[in-house]
């Protein structure tokens, strides 16, 4: 029997709890045990490497760069960052326990300051919000959009940086691409929890309160769903998926390495 999280699907009761669960509470973070979430996609995104065809090598520079290559890189192979971050979804399956989370000063601020955040994103815009907790897709992902915009389509996804000079990084972005570009993994973030919860566009915000400017504390930035990434996100959950799924089929089938003597 293929393993599923926790080894069963998730039915529509359990389906129900999970999204009614407080993020951050133990049934919050037990739903999310071995399962590829948004705040982690940018683990899937990269690519890996494989070994050149003939053709390949035959096609490559008579001189310079890239002429003694024997390697490319090949988006549907796995880096070694996903075949860490599967690993580790491995151990939460065959565990129940999902990995602890980092309880570094930058976190803790970040979790301080999100409510305040969030209550200044609505004093500027007018636009009120509920709180949204675990979005499961499918069996084997998933995500936690800060918050839902009441009476739209659309989700929010708060930043507050625990360096002042962060949010000025922030500031000096000019739309998107520049998030792409510059932040992966926040990107990564909102373009898969507009694929999850199916939203039409994600309010990606950062705030800082000590920034002296009324206009500097808040950066705003709107981000559009981009048919192409979110075909990435769905090519390389599927590949994740297969692996993870491989590998405990392998450790299912395995005989034990140690008998213990009666």
């Amino acid at each position: 029997m293929p393993y599923q999280i926790n080894n069963l699907p998730m039915d529509q009761f359990e389906r129900e709890l999970a999204e009614a669960s407080e993020q951050g509470s133990q049934m919050w973070i037990d739903v999310r045990a071995g399962r590829f979430t948004s705040s982690e996609m940018w683990k899937l995104m990269e690519s890996g490497t494989r070994e050149m065809t003939p053709a390949e090598l035959a096609a490559r520079p008579k001189t310079g760069k890239g002429s003694k290559s024997k390697f490319i890189e090949d988006p549907s192979c796995l880096s070694k960052t996903t075949e860490t971050y599967i690993r580790t979804k491995v151990a939460e399956t065959l565990t129940g326990h999902a990995a602890e989370a980092i309880n570094s000063a930058p976190t803790r601020w970040g979790d301080d300051f999100e409510p305040i955040a969030a209550e200044y994103f609505t004093e500027k815009t007018g636009l009120t919000f509920e709180i949204l907790s675990f979005v499961p897709w499918g069996d084997h992902a998933g995500g936690s959009p800060d918050r839902k915009i009441n009476g739209r389509n659309e989700i929010l996804e708060i930043k507050c940086p625990y360096n002042s000079a962060n949010q000025i990084d922030y500031l000096m972005l000019t739309d998107q691409w520049d998030l792409k570009a510059l932040y992966p993994e926040h990107y990564w973030q909102c373009m898969s929890n507009l694929l999850f919860t199916g939203a039409d566009l994600c309010h990606f915000v950062t705030y800082d309160y000590r920034m002296k400017e009324d206009k500097d504390k808040m950066f705003y930035l709107p981000i559009k769903i981009v048919s192409e990434d979110v075909d990435r996100i769905i090519l390389k959950l599927e590949s994740a998926i297969k692996e993870k799924l491989r590998v405990l089929e392998i450790l299912r089938n395995q005989k034990p390495t140690l008998t213990l003597k009666a």
